[in-house]
C-alpha cells in the first residue's frame, strides 16, 4: 500500500507493539478474576503449595488461574467480527450489573460514606486543582488512544457511514459512570479493609476473607464471573483483533486477521505480564506514557482527512506504488510533512515524559504541566502543523483532485480520473455496485441517494 510505505509503517508497528503488551496485561487481569472465581468455589485453592519465587510477583494458584483464563479465551479469537457484537453486548451488560451491585453494596453498607469520601484523598495543593483536573481529562483521553486509532478496524463493518458516529458520541458516558462507580467503591471500602482496594480482584478477595459464608462466596463468584467474561470480550476487541488486523496489513501474504490474533495472543503471553504489573514500575510508566508518540498520529489523520483532503480520498491510489500511479506517493513513499508534524507533536513533551520515567531528571514546571496535557496538546500541535504545511507546501495532484470533485453527487468525475467512483459525505448508496474493468461503459443501477431512486450512466473513459 502506498500509505504504508516508508515511515508510515512506524504507526502500524506502534499499534502492534501496544496490542501485544496490553493483550498480555489484560489477560493477566482476567487470570486474577478467574482466580477469584475458583477461590470462591474452592477456598482450599490457597492451600496449594506455592513453588513460584516471590520475585515473580504471583503465586501458583494465580498462575494456574491465568492459564485457565487463557485457554478459555482462545476459542473466542476464532469468532468472525460480525459475531463479536453479541459477545460484547452480553458481557458489557453483565459487567455493568456487577459494577452497579458492587457500588450499591459498598455504599449501602458503609458506616459513614460522607466522611469516607472526604478522607479518601488529601486536598489538592494550592494552585494545582486546575492542573489536576486537566490531567484527569488528558489521562482519560490517553486510555482510549489505541481504540481511537483502531476504530477503523470496526467501522469498516458498519452498514452506513454514519453508524459509528452516535456510539463515539455517547461512548464517554458509560466510561465516566464506570470511573465514578470505582471511586465510590474504593472510598466506601477503604476503611473497613484498612487500605484502598484499587483492583477488583483484590477487593473481592478481601470481601471473601472478611466473610467466608456461602452467601458471600456466591456473590463474590457471580461478580467475578461477570468481570471474567467482560475481560475476554475487551481483550479481543481492544487488543487481539487490532493487532491481528495490523499484522495482516503488513504481511497479507502470510498472515490473515485470525492468524494475527493468535500470534498476538502468543506474543502477549511471552511478555510475562505478571512481572510487568508487579515489579516493572518504570516499564509500565513508559508504556502508559507511550501516548506521547502515538497521539500525534490522530492529529495528523484528522488534519489530512477533514481539512486537506476535505473528505475526498482516491481509494484506489492508496494501494498504488510510484509517483506516476498514486497521488499519495509523495517523495519515494515518504511524506516529510507528516514526519515533521509528528515531531512537532512529540518533541515538546519529551522532557516531561523523561521526568515521569525518572524523577531524578529535573524539568521546569511548564514542561511537567505540558506533559500532563499530552493527550490534548500533542494531537493539537500535530494537527495545526499538518494543516499549515499542507497550505504552504501543497501537493498539486491532490489539490487538483479535491477541487475537481463534485460535492453534489456520489459519482465523482474529473478530467484526470474519469474512471473512478467515490463516496461523498451525506449521500448514501444503498446497494453495492461493482464495475467491470474491461468495459468502456458501465451502468450503475439500483442506487438510492437521499431517498430518490435513479440510474446513472457512467462513461468510463480509458486513459
Amino acid at each position: 500500500m502506498a500509505l504504508e510505505a516508508g515511515p508510515a509503517t512506524l504507526r502500524v508497528f506502534n499499534r502492534i507493539l501496544l496490542s501485544i503488551i496490553w493483550f498480555g496485561v489484560n489477560a493477566w487481569q482476567g487470570g486474577l478474576v478467574t482466580y477469584v472465581c475458583l477461590r470462591a468455589i474452592w477456598p482450599s485453592i490457597d492451600k496449594i503449595h506455592n513453588t513460584i519465587p516471590a520475585s515473580e510477583g504471583m503465586t501458583l494458584p494465580q498462575f494456574v488461574s491465568f492459564i485457565v483464563f487463557y485457554v478459555l479465551m482462545l476459542p473466542f479469537l476464532y469468532l468472525p467480527p460480525q459475531y463479536l457484537k453479541y459477545v460484547v453486548y452480553t458481557t458489557s451488560l453483565a459487567a455493568f450489573v456487577a459494577q452497579l451491585g458492587l457500588v450499591g453494596w459498598a455504599c449501602g453498607t458503609a458506616e459513614n460514606l460522607s466522611a469516607a469520601l472526604k478522607a479518601s484523598s488529601p486536598p489538592a495543593p494550592s494552585g494545582q486543582l486546575g492542573w489536576l483536573f486537566l490531567y484527569g481529562i488528558s489521562t482519560t483521553m490517553s486510555s482510549i488512544t489505541s481504540g481511537t486509532l483502531s476504530i477503523c478496524d470496526y467501522t469498516r463493518f458498519a452498514k452506513e457511514p454514519q453508524s459509528g458516529i452516535w456510539s463515539q458520541l455517547v461512548g464517554a458516558v458509560p466510561a465516566w459512570i464506570s470511573n465514578v462507580f470505582g471511586l465510590l467503591t474504593i472510598a466506601a471500602t477503604s476503611t473497613r479493609y484498612h487500605a484502598a482496594q484499587w483492583s477488583v480482584p483484590t477487593l473481592l478477595v478481601a470481601v471473601q476473607d472478611a466473610d467466608k459464608c456461602p452467601r458471600t462466596r456466591a456473590a463474590v463468584f457471580f461478580c467475578a464471573f461477570a468481570f471474567f467474561a467482560n475481560q475476554i470480550a475487551l481483550n479481543i476487541i481492544g487488543n487481539s483483533f487490532s493487532g491481528g488486523t495490523d499484522m495482516a496489513s503488513l504481511l497479507p501474504r502470510w498472515i490473515n486477521i485470525r492468524r494475527g490474533q493468535y500470534l498476538t495472543a502468543v506474543l502477549g503471553l511471552a511478555t510475562n505480564p505478571w512481572r510487568l504489573l508487579s515489579s516493572a514500575g518504570v516499564f509500565l510508566t513508559v508504556i502508559s506514557g507511550y501516548t506521547v508518540f502515538v497521539q500525534p498520529f490522530i492529529g495528523i489523520l484528522v488534519g489530512y482527512y477533514f481539512i486537506v483532503y476535505k473528505q475526498r480520498v482516491l481509494i484506489e491510489h492508496l494501494y498504488r506504488v510510484g509517483k506516476d500511479s498514486s497521488i499519495y506517493w509523495y517523495f519515494h513513499g515518504v511524506n516529510w510533512r507528516a514526519i515533521f508534524a509528528w515531531l512537532v507533536g512529540v518533541v515538546p513533551h519529551l522532557p516531561g515524559f523523561l521526568h515521569a520515567v525518572s524523577s531524578t531528571i529535573w524539568v521546569s514546571n511548564g514542561a511537567a504541566h505540558l506533559y500532563q496535557l499530552t493527550s490534548i496538546t500533542s494531537s493539537l500541535f500535530a494537527f495545526l502543523t499538518t494543516v499549515l504545511l499542507a497550505y504552504l507546501f501543497p501537493v498539486k495532484s491532490q489539490a487538483e483532485y479535491v477541487q475537481s470533485s463534485d460535492r453534489d453527487t456520489s459519482v465523482l468525475r474529473s478530467a484526470q480520473f474519469a474512471d473512478q467512483m467515490y463516496y461523498t459525505p451525506g449521500l448514501e448508496i444503498r446497494k453495492e455496485v461493482s464495475l467491470g474493468s474491461d468495459q468502456d461503459e458501465e451502468k450503475l443501477a439500483g442506487m438510492k441517494i437521499e431517498g430518490e431512486a435513479f440510474k446513472v450512466r457512467l462513461s468510463a473513459e480509458m486513459t
